[in-house]
């Protein structure tokens, strides 16, 4: 194949350099230089051109094969149907839903208890600390619930107390056994209902200065009682009569509470005290500090207890079972609550009960009391207020023994313990 290209290059670059050679000397030194340079370049061009020239001459190259297309992906295999699920059993239909229960009407209020007045009469002339129970269950409102107004009245002794009652004049009479058997063995209809004071706590105070030392030496002294039918002098009398000693050997001087002055005076040489009497004769000051020595503390062991008794008609019971059963309930709430809350109880005494001023002492008697209610004959198997016709009857059998009593007193007859729990 003819090089055209490279021949046309040389011939033109033959005729530039003849014309210079020609005509102009100066410029063949000029082009020298670039004679070289394009010697230089001319090899690339004329391979360039003779490239291009074969090109040109020979038949045109086949197209190239066209790209094979790449072969279709192998399409995803569809997938299998999901086998249909058998069947199933016809579900069982959901139990229907319960209505919703209607609501139970709210609850009417209950109504409140039937009122009952009480007229309640103590062995004591005035409101004493002693009775704190009641004042306890009024500053609570114990009594307001139970639908119960107590008025609370005073009583020479428990002799008078059960005589208040026997005349219509209270409904219970707050007493000792045997004060409530004067009366049944004169024909009256009591009914012992509840004792709020199961142990005895009644003593025998003498003073050993006037030449006491035993019951035998009581014989021609003077003995202080707060009544001629009272508590304070059937307790003395037992205790008398036990050692052979009758009322006609000793002098009993009615002093009420007033046993300190009796004593310091020389009015009595003995004194039918209680448990806080002796505290405030013997520990509060009432005897002097350098005669407190000269003073002794009898038990009255042959009265264990109950000591106190409630005391009531026995046709206005069963006309007001209910309403005394609530007032009973009431009280032993105020008990209860007094055992858990001894201090504040002492502090509503003092505003409740007369000479009450002084919270050592309303401790003290409330402290007597606590025990009182909780450990006399009976009250650990049978509860709180439990009167113990077993011991009650013992102490009326001394009593008629005795000839103190004038007839034989049957305790199961009068003392009922209906209103225990």
């Amino acid at each position: 194949m003819p090089r055209t290209g490279e021949l046309d290059i040389r011939l033109m670059i033959s005729y530039r350099v003849w014309q210079s050679r020609d005509g102009r000397e100066t410029i063949m030194n000029q082009t020298t230089n670039r004679t070289r340079w394009l010697r230089w370049l001319a090899v690339p061009l004329a391979a360039a051109l003779l490239f291009t020239a074969c090109g040109d001459d020979e038949e045109p190259a086949a197209p190239a094969p066209a790209a094979e297309p790449e072969p279709a992906a192998d399409p995803e295999p569809e997938p299998e149907p999901a086998a249909e699920p058998e069947p199933e059993s016809a579900a069982e239909p959901e139990p229907a839903a319960e209505p919703e229960p209607e609501p139970e009407p709210e609850p009417e209020p209950a109504a409140p208890p039937e009122p009952i007045d009480i007229r309640l009469v103590t062995w004591g002339g005035g409101k004493f600390i002693d009775f704190i129970d009641l004042y306890v269950a009024e500053e609570n409102g114990y009594f307001a619930e139970a639908g119960v107004t107590l008025e609370q009245l005073p009583g020479a002794g428990a002799g008078d107390a059960v005589r208040q009652v026997v005349a219509g004049n209270a409904d219970i009479a707050m007493a000792d056994a045997l004060s409530g058997f004067f009366a049944t063995i004169a024909g009256a209809d009591l009914e012992g209902i509840y004792c709020p004071y199961t142990q005895n706590w009644m003593t025998m105070l003498v003073n050993t200065g006037a030449g006491i030392e035993s019951p035998e030496d009581l014989r021609g002294k003077t003995v202080a009682v707060t009544s001629q039918a009272s508590t304070s002098k059937w307790y003395a009398a037992l205790l008398l009569a036990d050692n052979g000693i009758t009322e006609e050997d000793v002098t009993f001087a009615a002093t009420g509470i007033a046993f300190g002055e009796a004593l310091l005076g020389g009015q009595a040489q003995a004194a039918s005290t209680w448990g806080s009497i002796n505290w405030a004769l013997l520990e509060a000051g009432g005897i002097p500090d350098d005669q407190v020595g000269d003073y002794e503390i009898w038990q009255y062991t042959q009265v264990p207890g109950p000591n106190d008794v409630y005391f009531a008609d026995r046709g206005w019971v069963d006309e007001n079972t209910e309403g005394v059963g609530r007032f009973i309930e009431a009280l032993e709430k105020a008990k209860v609550w007094i055992q858990e809350n001894p201090e504040a109880a002492a502090e509503i005494g003092s505003r409740y009960a007369v000479g009450a001023d002084n919270m050592d002492r309303n401790l003290a008697v409330i402290d007597y009391r606590i025990q009182m209610q909780t450990e006399g004959p009976g009250v650990a198997e049978n509860g709180m207020g439990w009167c113990d016709v077993t011991t009650i009857q013992d102490v009326a059998d001394q009593a008629t023994e005795l000839g103190i009593l004038p007839d034989a007193a049957d305790a199961s007859a009068v003392i009922s313990n209906r209103f225990i729990n």
